[in-house]
């Protein structure tokens, strides 16, 4: 059931997770479903209502930099301090070492914990009234895109979840997420937040994680994500992207950051971006299209986190075509 963010409502989430129940949260990026890390019933219940694999980690929402540093061991406190005073609350989450005391569920059983502050104020006074952090992975059945309205949270999970609305992400892609050490940052998977914002803030370069042991321990990075169920199809230039069009009899979809020449009235032609992407993927399914072609030129190729997100969304790039 989607609900209105009042205070009264704010306050049923809260005693919905205080039981291990599990409710929709809205954040900046993406819709959350979250669970009070001190409910392993709740934790659970995350993984069952999304169909996630028990060995993809949750990442945990907080509401202040104490509470994050509660999560992580007593010798990275001053590494998350350092980081999160400049970030947050924003789109950044930080894999670090854990404490003993969080739950093996939250961690997919990884030695490390990965915690954010998101911006959005519904999302902090959820935890705020909770009195706790929330484990919060997108409220989606796992591998589809992400929701970023109240509805895309329904149209996935059923109307029987409650869900605060607050209304539609203002960034729309997930958060970036860094694994830092004393002296180190990886980027494992990137976000509005780039790689090179943060090496200023820190003084020294940021490595990309490449490998599979490190991408584990970051959500959303092992699996096929953020995929509508018709094929997506990513094209280098606009007149690759235009002979394919030529192809299709069928209803399509072209997503494209500037008007093209003129279409055929079976194509369906919506602004690329940001924080309308997934939105428009779902819009594609919805209208049961054959296919959405992307066009990634130079300029969106240079755009890191939405094609990380157009790759996945295409099955790791197999859906390239230069003809």
């Amino acid at each position: 059931m989607i609900l209105a963010p009042t205070i009264d409502n704010i306050r049923t989430c809260a005693l919905v997770l205080r039981a291990g129940g599990v409710v929709g949260m809205p954040t900046e990026t993406v819709y959350g479903i979250a669970a009070s890390i001190q409910s392993d019933v709740g934790l659970q219940r995350i993984f069952e209502v999304k169909g996630r694999p028990s060995d993809n980690p949750l990442i945990v929402h907080v509401a202040s930099i104490e509470q994050a540093c509660s999560l992580v061991a007593v010798d990275y406190h001053g590494v998350l301090s350092a980081i999160a005073s400049v970030y947050w609350p924003g789109p950044l989450a930080c894999v670090l070492p854990s404490a003993d005391t969080v739950s093996p569920r939250i961690t997919a059983g990884l030695r490390t914990v990965a915690v954010r502050m998101p911006q959005h104020g519904i999302a902090r006074a959820l935890i705020q009234e909770l009195g706790c952090p929330v484990a919060a992975p997108s409220a989606n059945r796992s591998g589809r895109p992400s929701p970023t309205t109240a509805q895309h949270v329904v149209n996935d999970l059923g109307p029987d979840i409650d869900i605060l609305d607050g209304g539609p992400c203002t960034i729309g892609l997930e958060s970036t997420v860094v694994q830092l050490g004393v002296n180190t940052c990886t980027i494992l998977r990137p976000g509005a937040i780039s790689g090179k914002q943060i090496s200023q803030t820190l003084g020294h370069p940021v490595d990309v994680a490449t490998s599979h042991d490190d991408l584990r321990a970051s959500p959303g990075t092992r699996y096929r994500h953020y995929a509508p169920t018709c094929p997506v199809i990513l094209c280098d230039t606009e007149d690759h992207l235009l002979r394919l069009v030529s192809t299709y009899h069928d209803p399509i979809m072209v997503l494209s950051e500037y008007p093209l020449p003129t279409l055929p009235r079976t194509v369906i032609c919506s602004p690329l971006a940001e924080s309308t992407l997934y939105a428009e993927l779902r819009r594609a399914d919805e209208l049961q299209l054959a296919a959405i072609l992307v066009l990634c030129d130079a300029a969106v190729q240079r755009r890191e986190a939405l094609m990380n997100r157009l790759s996945k969304a295409a099955g790791s790039g197999s859906h390239w075509v230069a003809l």
